[in-house]
């Protein structure tokens, strides 16, 4: 079973919020065989509960940080479920418009990787319009929403776990995707190395929300981006054998129920059926 979209939610101990935003990508998704996970970093205010009873797919496991948590819901969308794009929401990112999906779809398809074209960046913004064919260039990048062509991930890899808590994976990614020619470009002017994201709008509000914003993660974090972005290119999820182990357990625990639970919308004259412990979901006649 494969899905042309998969939609991932990141959150953490923000429940009403991602509780919003879950309402807003069932009702605003157009695309008829989306996949859907919202990746939960462990939280403790009753997001899981909450979840559960929305009979929300779910993704989870201890506090271990952004990037890991991004790479739950990526590695589940495009390794387990052969998601063809797959688009990465932060919890305070929504959709805004029915059919929002497919500007993102498009910019994947095209360009590998994209980022989201914020209002508040404009003074980064060095040409271009936002669509899918014609997306901004900017000389900075923000992570409240990005979609990635499954082929691209297969290449560039996951975000590197090595970054923990908060702060510049998302740039150090997205380097690695222009690096293999997804998502942006590099352009040397007057000696100078000039490197090029590309965003579009892909009709997205951002909501206010709380910040997990901690200053000793940032610049920790910004260290060791300096330090990585002449590594390889290509990184697992994980760096050992016993996150191997950890991811797996996580990523094996969310599938239980096999790929029908992760399908965003029913398919018509069907409704999904949860399966008992061992064994597989079904689809059922309505």
């Amino acid at each position: 079973m494969s899905f042309p979209v998969g939609i991932g939610i990141i959150t953490y101990n923000r429940k009403d919020i991602v509780a919003a935003t879950i309402d807003r990508v069932r009702a605003l998704t157009r695309e008829p065989d989306a996949a859907f996970v919202v990746a939960d970093d462990g939280s403790t205010d009753g997001t899981l509960e909450m979840l559960r009873a929305m009979r929300v797919p779910v993704v989870t496991g201890a506090n271990m940080g952004i990037a890991w948590n991004k790479n739950r819901a990526l590695f589940l969308l495009a390794e387990k479920l052969a998601c063809e794009t797959v688009i990465l929401l932060e919890d305070d990112a929504r959709p805004g418009r029915l059919g929002w999906e497919a500007q993102w779809m498009q910019a994947a398809q095209r360009w590998g990787h994209v980022n989201y074209a914020a209002g508040w960046m404009r003074e980064h913004f060095a040409g271009g319009s936002g669509t899918a064919e014609d997306p901004v260039r900017s000389h900075n990048v923000t992570a409240q929403c990005a979609a990635y062509a499954r082929a691209a991930l297969a290449y560039a890899g996951y975000f590197d776990p090595r970054f923990t808590g908060y702060g510049h994976e998302h740039v150090e990614h997205t380097l690695r995707m222009i690096r293999i020619g997804c998502g942006g470009r590099r352009d040397r002017i007057d000696g100078n190395e000039q490197v090029l994201y590309y965003l579009v709008t892909g009709d997205i509000v951002v909501v206010p929300s709380t910040s997990h914003r901690d200053d000793a993660q940032i610049e920790r974090n910004l260290n060791l981006a300096h330090r990585l972005i002449a590594e390889e290119p290509h990184r697992a999820p994980w760096r050992d054998d016993a996150q191997l182990r950890q991811f797996r357990s996580e990523i094996e625990r969310s599938f239980g129920n096999g790929p029908a639970s992760f399908a965003l919308h029913s398919r018509p004259g069907q409704a999904y059926a949860p399966a008992p412990p061992g064994r597989t979901a079904r689809m059922l006649p309505r």
